[in-house]
């Protein structure tokens, strides 16, 4: 009998494993994500090559009037424009006397001309440019190197030194160290890579346990399952349904991890100056493998409710009206998970990771980004372990008698009774 059931369970499992991964929506979303991580990770290197292409080099001015920056000295105190030009190569730089400003500025608006840069006083500037945005870094070029040259001259004429001169303009050096003798992690090191992880659970999580409650609908609508669940045992059904989509979920997981992990490796000099992105791809094998565990625990605690849920619906257009409740309860955990990312050893990030529905987003984010005790983790996964086996048990009793049952799906009260007069039937 044993064996029957493992079988049951294999031919099961194998076919909802292949029925997902040869899929046409199965390998088209693949590929597209996979595509869209290619083309993120390499777009300072897409940035950088379209510049050098525009420009014709980095540092090199162009001869072209309309990237002319003009300056007007209203103040009677400017550095010389052979300064200027000195002090910053990469523009293209000419003066102009203040009547002409109004012209300059429809010049500008024109795009005849890249801007203007109007020196009021040693502490006071105008620059004029058609839209101010990130693209034009002009008007900070100018007001530092102004700065700074004012600076300079004042204090020279104290009588200060070069050496002291420069010595004072220096920025000071500032570092940032956390005291994570306590917590033995970085936040900020921690913060992007569990915020990718939460999401990517909270992804695959609902579009597989949505997938596993329109697979079983969706045989029931073509009444195939009536013939197979009176010669087949339902908790081999459920569990191989179950388990089949975890595995090609977790097949997926794996493809764009992998794909995003490669694309970095060709693109990590242009991400040698954050920090943050780094740490994301530098996780250790431990985050990894807590990931996994997640995971599966979410996926497979939802999964067998999204299954129990498909079953009791006669048509498929009725899953997300049946999937709602427990839709939201899923997106409750996630929304806390997301608070508790800056306060992960708060007493709400306690409780909820103690919550089996809340626990593999929360314990999850916990791990990630503080030490929690090693007993904590363990009585987490223990009580998501027996939810998940005491759901999987439920299921398969919902499974057996939702395939049989058509028209409107029975309220929570009626489903107690026929599954207590099922078991006194048995």
């Amino acid at each position: 009998m044993k064996n029957n059931r493992f079988n049951q369970f294999k031919t099961v499992l194998r076919y909802e494993f292949g029925n997902i991964t040869s899929s046409k929506g199965y390998r088209i979303t693949t590929l597209v994500v996979s595509l869209i991580l290619v083309i993120a990770i390499s777009i300072p290197a897409i940035i950088q090559t379209v510049q050098g292409l525009n420009l014709g080099g980095p540092q090199e001015p162009t001869d072209d009037p309309a990237s002319t920056v003009y300056i007007i000295d209203r103040s009677g105190n400017a550095p010389a424009l052979e300064t200027i030009r000195a002090a910053l190569p990469e523009l293209r730089l000419a003066s102009a006397e203040p009547a002409m400003l109004e012209t300059l500025r429809t010049q500008v608006d024109n795009g005849e001309a890249r801007g203007v840069f109007v020196i009021e006083s040693p502490a006071k500037y105008t620059a004029i440019i058609k839209r101010a945005g990130i693209d034009d870094t002009m008007p900070a070029m100018m007001y530092g190197m102004m700065e700074s040259w004012y600076k300079t001259q004042q204090m020279a004429a104290l009588g200060l030194s070069e050496a002291e001169i420069n010595a004072m303009l220096t920025p000071a050096e500032l570092v940032t160290v956390e005291t994570v003798s306590d917590t033995g992690k970085s936040m900020e090191q921690t913060y992007l890579s569990t915020y990718v992880l939460l999401m990517l659970l909270y992804m695959t999580v609902m579009i597989y346990g949505q997938m596993v409650a329109t697979s079983v609908a969706s045989e029931k609508s073509n009444r195939s399952m009536e013939m197979l669940i009176t010669s087949a045992d339902p908790m081999s059904l459920m569990f191989g349904k179950v388990i089949g989509s975890g595995i090609a979920g977790l097949f997926q997981i794996a493809v764009f991890i992998l794909t995003a992990f490669i694309a970095y490796q060709f693109n990590a000099d242009y991400f040698v100056d954050i920090p943050m992105v780094q740490s994301a791809f530098a996780l250790p094998l431990q985050t990894l493998a807590m990931t996994l565990l997640f995971y599966l625990l979410g996926y497979f605690m939802y999964a067998f409710i999204f299954g129990a849920l498909g079953s009791l619906v006669s048509r498929t257009e009725d899953i997300n009206t049946s999937t709602t409740p427990i839709t939201l309860l899923f997106v409750a955990g996630m929304m806390i998970s997301f608070a508790i990312m800056v306060t992960p050893d708060s007493t709400l990030a306690f409780v909820s990771s103690m919550i089996p529905f809340f626990a593999p987003m929360t314990m999850f984010v916990r791990m990630s980004m503080t030490n929690v005790p090693l007993i904590q983790v363990i009585i987490s996964i223990l009580l998501m372990l027996v939810t998940i086996f005491g759901l999987g048990w439920l299921a398969a009793r919902i499974y057996r008698i939702g395939v049989l049952m058509y028209g409107k799906p029975p309220h929570l009260r009626e489903l107690v009774k026929i599954l207590k007069s099922e078991s006194s039937f048995r």
